[in-house]
């Protein structure tokens, strides 16, 4: 058992466990990789020095037990002859648990939103909207914490249930992990949850977006009202410039497919 919330002070509390998501979200890796590599753009820990190799393998197995990290395929093992080793990259779970992992992550953020909102399950459900919903959670990272839910349940969680969980709360397991504070449903924020949500500097990219889309289209007034308060005040923009390295396409698992949703009203 386990809340979203616990999972979020987990991750932002360990420099560790926040380096380990953000160089899986930019590509699928190793452990091996994860454990040798001497370095990566942008983040100056030093995994491996910092922290030993049992170290970062039980964060990497904690990250996989809460479905933030998920294998999108294998290659072959440096190590064990004629042996795979699994490919490893962060979930679309990591990102909305912990908003903090977008804003260190823009880029790979915004890559993870695009998938996620052209999957026809959302587009469904959002129709008009759709375009409009995507800015602001591209904006507002802390936004689509607020207000994504879980819709279905997973269709390969079942063997790894905790004892005793009613039927009616399989939709909110994760992993090995039953999220308690997980919604199964549409959320309604109120004026104070709004501002907090959006009080942030908003992430460029989808700053930019945001200001070619009609505010009419949201129908929740107190977004609506903050929005255009914000869009008449100069914002200090997080500062941008050329990536040092390339993120790479999704393969799919990473989206979690079908298991939920979001809300704009």
């Amino acid at each position: 058992m386990a809340t979203g919330g616990a999972i979020r002070r987990s991750v932002t509390r360990s420099e560790l466990r926040l380096n380990l998501l953000r160089i899986c979200s930019r590509e699928p890796r190793t452990s091996h990789d994860l454990i040798h590599a001497p370095s990566y753009p942008g983040i100056e820990t030093n995994l491996f020095t910092i922290q030993s190799e049992i170290g970062v393998t039980i964060e990497l197995g904690e990250c996989k037990n809460r479905e933030l990290l998920v294998r999108v395929g294998q290659v072959s093992d440096p190590i064990v002859p004629d042996g795979y080793t699994e490919l490893l990259r962060t979930s679309l779970l990591a990102f909305l648990l912990v908003p903090e992992l977008a804003y260190a992550e823009p880029e790979a953020y915004a890559l993870y939103l695009d998938a996620w909102f052209s999957a026809p399950a959302v587009t469904e459900d959002l129709g008009a909207k759709r375009e409009g919903v995507h800015a602001l959670f591209l904006a507002f990272p802390e936004l689509a914490h607020r207000l994504f839910y879980v819709a279905r349940e997973g269709t390969a969680r079942r063997a790894g249930l905790p004892f005793g969980l009613p039927e009616t709360e399989w939709i909110r397991v994760f992993g090995l992990y039953h999220l308690a504070d997980l919604p199964t449903g549409p959320i309604r924020l109120k004026a104070r949850e709004a501002w907090a949500a959006l009080r942030r500097p908003p992430l460029p990219a989808g700053w930019a977006h945001l200001g070619r889309q009609d505010l009419g289209s949201v129908r929740n007034p107190w977004i609506r009202r903050i929005l255009r308060g914000t869009q008449l005040l100069p914002h200090r923009l997080p500062a941008t410039g050329p990536l040092p390295f390339a993120i790479a396409p999704l393969a799919g698992p990473e989206l979690m497919k079908d298991r939920g949703g979001f809300h704009q009203d």
